[in-house]
Order: structure tokens, then C-alpha cells, then sequence
């Protein structure tokens, strides 16, 4: 199919679309232009002309962005004869309304999308790096994480997380069995160009785990012809003497695209503010202030080719992420003073410990058909997940095959995704499509949770958008979804001292459960003053129960907890209103972000009246089912009192309820505010340029409103303060950067955190040093 197209564009004559970009007083502007569904950019030169050739007829979206100016997308139509453009950039000194928005179905800006999105580029990314994707995330408002340890963490929406985010990178749904607290994403930091949150109800455009928001990954944006870059990136932390290395190289050749990267990430145990802890009555030792067993090493690499044509691009990513991590020696059974004590080395990874690869091959398409764009997605994914400890006598036999390997999951995924997308002229546009996917998971090791399982899923949708005016926009979409899981009986042998005793103890029966259901959505932009704009969206989604939920029994570790599914779950129903309230000027931001949700037939862990009969836990806890609201909101506002100075403040909360029982649900994130202040320094010497300075402050409430045998966690501070710039080596260019997190050692605990439930402090002072150098091995000019 690619072959043909490619045939027939080269027997096409194309066509050019030239244009022209100026500031509000007609000054040409060097803004930088690219056509997203090409993936193809260029400069306009000093009196801001540009121009793009070959261009076949059909439905183009144009970004421009320029430092310093709100960015400005345009649907351009291209029909059988030369096109022009003539835009005019405001000014704007917030950073990030440099940035678009193509998270949305149409890539058309932030104005046509009435959900609340959070676009943050690579240099946020390397500011904000905390040595997991997760981490960075941190810095926006709404956003938290669930942390196990420093190497693993997964992020928190509005206090919603696990199988109701949806995390997609390259168009593809991630599948690494999320539902689990302590399993963190297998993605790697560096290997994110560009990621866009949509905070909300995401389920109509990308299936039923897009209940309470969408992360959406971007690689970086191809080459243009014949021009190669590379970079090196070196970052040490010193609470963990964590020290990552990673390479990568981008090109194009003749329109071949190409590239890689590899990634090298080693740490050691980390340090606590603490010398001893308190669990369950008893006073253990940290010693060296240091947590036993939480080193670990990642690998990461991934490699892309493709082909960019007039008809659009194809391109085949595949990569593979391992990770070997310890786990705090007291997480798993009982801790005491014999498994705590120090073993001599800091970087050795002992059990217990959890192994982790996932491996993707993503082949992505934009093709023009016509005068519309089809996009088209296809994904494989095998993520293996592997836990070791010590088993005890009561679950292995004398001729124990599984020797420390307590349990396996192996996941098979198969996905894809195709939408259709049709201009409706100056009245809007329309996306059909569809999302399928196929999971298999094979399990083993001498512990048992969950069990071998298929599933598979899809749904097709239909979303409208309709222009009444360049000032209020509206949209609307409905989507049928469709489930069916075959969940397979386990029988796992019962042993008493290392004999079997030929009893079989059925840990969960053959379940085969099928779900059918719809969800809608509708939402509008409205500009109704030159500076204001209001994005109402309005939503009923589902989620359908996950085989976990489902059919689960056994000892969660990193949880702390026996946990039991309910085979007899029903869909989760949800009703939702999101808004988004914004006020900019030249120099001043504000935007404020209430929510609502109605959740009828929630689906969540809560503790039962008894104790469990398996090894290394203490009582069970069973999913259920009840109503519950879910409402809070954030707020965000950045400053400029003059050019080189920017204030910030961002504040979070977020409040539920269980309404049958009248208690707060667990895991909330509590109250908390991120104020910060960065000074751009002017250049005072030839060697260092674009020199910065930034203090933060985030000051989180206590959490008092905790589920039942949930903790209450007190309140704390902290002081986040760095520099960074660039210096020229001879003609090479070096970007650097130092900061300091938690500068003033504070003790306090993260409600979030699944150590919390050990009585662990988080991590104590660290500094972090980083260096890249972006190399230019060829230019196209």
C-alpha cells in the first residue's frame, strides 16, 4: 500500500503554499512552521515569508511558534492550485503558550479542544527529570504520583490513578499492569520529546481507561532532509548516587527517517532523613541512614525507521525497557533488626526484588486518502514481570521448581487503532474510528495473585466539531464499547513444612464475563472577551472491570495487603463535568480548573473483618463496589512583572466521598501549593548564555480525610532551588543544570507512597548535576 502511494505521489505534480508571519505592528517574525500531518518544518526567513512545495490536495493543520508569542494553528486547504497565508502572532511572555496543543483529535490549537490540557516540552522534561517519566509530571497542578521507593512510580489525576489513566506513547495504549501500586511505567525519561495531559473524561476518543485522563507521548518531530542530530545526556543525583548516561540520533536521508537512543541508569540505596523507623510498636534500625535493598539499574533502548512522502509517513519504532530493582528488605513479610542490617554494599540488588521488561514494536501511519487523513496505529507489547523472595514453608514443597522466583507475569498485547479525519470546510470537522486490543497473560512462580487470562476489547466512535463562530466553538461524540474476558480456574497445592499435604486450594474459579456499553460527550470553547476564554466539557463514561479486579487472590507485596477480586463486579458508570476558565494577557496567566464527578458502581480495595490464611500478610482486603462523587479543582497562575522575572503558583485539591459508607476513599492526594520564581540573568560574559536561577516552594496540607485503616499523614514543605544556562566548549555547545530537592533535609511522609505504610520517611537532601551536548553531525543547509 505504502509502495503504491508513494508511486502515485511521485506522478503527481504538487502544489505550494506560501505565506507570510508578522508580530501586531506588521514586523516579519522567524517563527518556526511545520504541517503536522507530515511531520515537515521550516523557518520563514527576517521578513517572516515562508514556503512549502510539492504539497498534494488535501487538509493540512499549520502550527507556528515563535519564543515570546502565543502559538497559532490553521486548517489550510489545499485544492488544485497554489495556496497563501497570512498570520499575525500576539506577544506573550508566558512560556507555555509557545506551545500547541495535538493531543485533540483535529491537531488544531488549544481554542477548538474544551477539555483541560497540559502541554510540557523536552526542556521541561530535563528540568523536572526525578529519574522516572512519572516524577516529572510532579510539577503540574492535579498531577501526583504513587511512589514505591525512588525507581518506581506511577502518576495520580485527581486523585484517580491505575486502570483508569490512560498512559499512550506513540499512539499506543502502554499495557504493564498498571492496576498495581507498585508497578512503575516502563518508559524511559529521556526518550520523551513531548507530553500533553488531558486532565478529565478521555474515554469517548481513547477507550474505557480514559475515565479520569490521558497521557499522551510524543517522540520528537522528524528531521528535514539530509539533517542528522545527536545529543549526550549525563545527570547524577546524589541521595541515591544515581548516575544516567543516554545517547540518541535522529536523521533523514532522502526522506528515510531514522533513529535511536540508548539509555544507562544506576543507583544505589537511598538515604532517609531518619535512623530508625517505627512498625507496628516495635523501633527498627535505618542504618547509614539508608534504605536496605533500593538500588536498581535500568536499560532502555529504541530504534526507529521510516518514510516520509507528499501522501504523509510510516514509521516502525521498537524498543525495550529493564529494570532490576530492590525492594525495601522490610516490605515483604515482618520487618526486623536481622533483615535490616547492613549487608556491606549499597549498589547490590538483593532480594527481595522485582524484575521488570517490556518490550514494544509500534508501527505508526499518516496517510492522505483523498482530501482526508487517516491515521493509523498498530502495536505489540510483551511486558514480563518478575518478583523474587524467599518462600516460606508453607508454599513450596521439597522440589521446588521455582527456586526464589515467588511470581511471573508475562503480558502479550496486541493493539489497533485507526481514525479517519474530514474537514467540513470553514464549519469544523469530523474523526471516525476505532480501537481494538487483544491482552494474554501466563503466570507462575510458587506465589499466586492473579491468574492466566484473554481479553479482548474494542469500541468505534464518532466526534464532531462545529465552528459557529472563530469565538465559540462546539463539539460533541458518542462511542460504543464492547469486552470479553476468559479467566482461567487456578488450583494452587497446600504444603505444611515443606510436604504436601494433597490438598488443592481453588484460588479462584473459570470466569468468563462479557460487558456492552456506551458513553457520550459534548463540550464548548468560548472566547467572550478578547482575553477570556471558558471550556465547559460534559461527560458519561464507563470502565469496564479488569481481569485483576475480577479474579485476584493472594498476597500483594508491594501493597502490604492480601488481596481478593469479586468475580461478580459490574461496570463502572461515570458522569462528569470538567471546566476550564482562563484569563491572559501579554504578561499574566491565570486559569482555574473546577471539576465534578457522580461514579455509579465505583470499583475499589477496601479492607475486610478478617484475617488472611496466606503467609506474609494480615488482614484481607476485597473489591467492591459503591457510589461516589469525586469534585476538587486546580489553579494555576504565572507572572511576569518584567521580562526577565516570572512568578508562578499552581494549588491542587481534591475531595471524594464513598456514599454508601460516608468515608473519604483512599489514597487522596491532600491539599498542596507550588509556588516558584525563576530570573532569566542578562548575558554578562561570552562563555555562559541563556543563564537561570529558580527557587520552588510546595507546601502540602495534612490529610486527614483518610478511608478506614488508612493513616493519617501529616503536612510538610519543601525547597527546591537551581541554575542552569549554557557554555560554549571551543564551538561546542554545552546546556547544564544544578539543583537541589528538599534542601533542608525535611522529615515527612508522602500519602501517596507505599513505604508510608511502614512508618518510612521520604527521601532526604539531594542534588542533582546534569549536562547535554546536542551535536549537529549534518546540516541540511
Amino acid at each position: 500500500m505504502l509502495l503504491t502511494l508513494s508511486s502515485a505521489s511521485a506522478q503527481q505534480s504538487g502544489f505550494s503554499l506560501k505565506g507570510v508571519i508578522n508580530d501586531e505592528s506588521g514586523n516579519g517574525i522567524m517563527a518556526s512552521i511545520s504541517i503536522h500531518e507530515l511531520g515537515i518544518g521550516t523557518l520563514a526567513d527576517l521578513d517572516g515569508n515562508f514556503s512549502f512545495k510539492n504539497l498534494r490536495p488535501g487538509s493540512y493543520h499549520l502550527h507556528v511558534t515563535h519564543v515570546g508569542f502565543k502559538s497559532e494553528n490553521r486548517n489550510i486547504i489545499i485544492r488544485e492550485n497554489d495556496s497563501e497565508v497570512s498570520i499575525k502572532l500576539k506577544e506573550s511572555a508566558i512560556e507555555l503558550e509557545s506551545l500547541t496543543i495535538e493531543a485533540n483529535p483535529f491537531k488544531n490549537g488549544p481554542l477548538e479542544q474544551s477539555q483541560t490540557i497540559l502541554v510540557l516540552d523536552r526542556d521541561f522534561l530535563e528540568r523536572n527529570n526525578g529519574g522516572t517519566f512519572a516524577n516529572a509530571l510532579e510539577k503540574l497542578p492535579g498531577i501526583s504520583t504513587i511512589n514505591t521507593g525512588v525507581g518506581i512510580a506511577k502518576p495520580v489525576i485527581r486523585g484517580m490513578s491505575f486502570n483508569r489513566i490512560m498512559i499512550n506513547d506513540r499512539g499506543i495504549k502502554q499495557e504493564g499492569q498498571q492496576w498495581g501500586a507498585d508497578h512503575g511505567l516502563e518508559i524511559d525519561p529521556f526518550d520523551v520529546d513531548r507530553v500533553e495531559v488531558v486532565k478529565g473524561p478521555a474515554s469517548l476518543l481513547y477507550g474505557s481507561d480514559g475515565m479520569a485522563g490521558v497521557i499522551n507521548i510524543s517522540p520528537p518531530a522528524f528531521k528535514q532532509d539530509n539533517e542528522i542530530e545527536a545529543s549526550f545526556t549525563s545527570m547524577y543525583r546524589t541521595n541515591n548516587d544515581m548516575l544516567s548516561n543516554s545517547l540518541a540520533i535522529d536523521g533523514n536521508e532522502g526522506d528515510i527517517l531514522f533513529g535511536g537512543r540508548f539509555t544507562a541508569q544506576d543507583f544505589a540505596d537511598y538515604r532517609v532523613p531518619a535512623t530508625q523507623f517505627n512498625y507496628a510498636g516495635f523501633i527498627l534500625p535505618i542504618n547509614e541512614n539508608r534504605l536496605k535493598n533500593t538500588a536498581g539499574r535500568e536499560r532502555h533502548f529504541s530504534a526507529m525507521a521510516g518514510v516520509k512522502k507528499a501522501w504523509g509517513y510510516s514509521t516502525l519504532t521498537v524498543s525495550r525497557f529493564d529494570q532490576e530493582a530492590g525492594i525495601f528488605a522490610g516490605a515483604v513479610g515482618v520487618p526486623n533488626s536481622y533483615n535490616l542490617r547492613h549487608d556491606g554494599d549499597h549498589r547490590n540488588i538483593d532480594v527481595p526484588r522485582q524484575s521488570n521488561q517490556h518490550l514494544k514494536v509500534l508501527w505508526n501511519n499518516s496517510i492522505l486518502l483523498g482530501s482526508h487523513w487517516l491515521e493509523l496505529d498498530l502495536g505489540y507489547q510483551k511486558n514480563e514481570r518478575r518478583e523474587f523472595s524467599r518462600p516460606h514453608t508453607q508454599e513450596v514443597g521439597p522440589d521446588n521448581p521455582f527456586g526464589n522466583l515467588a511470581l511471573s507475569l508475562t503480558l502479550d498485547v496486541f493493539t489497533a487503532n485507526a481514525r479517519i479525519n474530514k474537514q467540513h470546510g470553514d464549519k469544523g470537522q469530523s474523526i471516525i474510528g476505532f480501537n481494538t486490543q487483544y491482552s494474554e497473560n501466563q503466570q507462575s512462580g510458587f506465589e499466586f495473585l492473579l491468574p492466566n487470562f484473554q481479553s479482548f476489547q474494542g469500541g468505534a466512535f464518532y466526534f464532531r466539531e462545529y465552528r459557529y463562530s472563530d469565538k465559540l466553538i462546539f463539539n460533541a461524540g458518542a462511542r460504543l464499547d464492547g469486552a470479553y474476558h476468559d479467566i482461567q480456574e487456578h488450583l494452587q497445592p497446600i504444603f505444611e513444612r515443606l510436604r504436601p499435604t494433597g490438598d488443592m486450594d481453588q484460588r479462584n474459579p473459570d470466569i468468563q464475563r462479557q460487558f456492552f456499553n456506551a458513553s457520550a460527550s459534548t463540550g464548548l470553547s468560548w472566547v467572550f472577551k478578547e482575553n477570556f476564554n471558558l471550556k465547559l466539557n460534559l461527560g458519561s463514561a464507563y470502565r469496564i472491570p479488569t481481569p485483576i479486579e475480577l479474579s485476584s487472590n493472594g498476597v500483594h507485596h508491594g501493597n502490604f495487603r492480601h488481596e481478593v477480586g469479586n468475580a461478580n463486579l459490574d461496570r463502572e458508570r461515570s458522569y462528569q463535568a470538567d471546566m476550564n476558565f482562563a484569563y491572559s494577557k501579554k504578561n499574566f496567566l491565570i486559569t482555574v480548573s473546577p471539576f465534578f464527578g457522580y461514579y455509579d458502581s465505583y470499583i475499589y480495595l477496601s479492607p475486610a473483618a478478617r484475617f488472611s490464611p496466606l503467609p506474609g500478610s494480615s488482614i484481607i482486603w476485597e473489591y467492591r463496589q459503591n457510589n461516589a462523587i469525586f469534585t476538587g479543582g486546580e489553579l494555576r497562575t504565572t507572572f511576569h512583572p518584567i521580562k526577565s522575572l516570572s512568578l508562578s503558583l499552581g494549588t491542587e485539591y481534591v475531595y471524594n466521598r464513598n456514599l454508601d459508607t460516608g468515608l473519604p476513599l483512599p489514597l487522596t492526594p491532600p491539599f498542596s501549593i507550588l509556588s516558584g520564581l525563576e530570573y532569566k540573568v542578562p548575558q554578562i560574559t561570552q562563555v555562559i548564555e541563556n543563564l537561570y536561577l529558580f527557587v520552588e516552594i510546595r507546601k502540602a496540607a495534612d490529610q486527614n480525610r483518610v478511608d478506614r485503616n488508612e493513616r493519617i499523614t501529616e503536612g510538610y514543605t519543601l525547597l527546591e532551588a537551581g541554575l542552569g544556562g549554557d557554555f560554549q566548549i571551543a564551538k561546542q555547545e554545552v546546556k547544564f543544570q544544578v539543583s537541589g530537592q528538599n534542601l533542608t533535609n525535611a522529615v515527612y511522609f508522602n500519602h501517596l507512597s507505599r513505604y508510608r505504610l511502614l512508618n518510612l520517611p521520604e527521601q532526604g537532601r539531594n542534588i542533582s548535576f546534569s549536562l547535554k551536548i546536542p551535536l549537529q553531525v549534518r546540516n541540511r543547509n
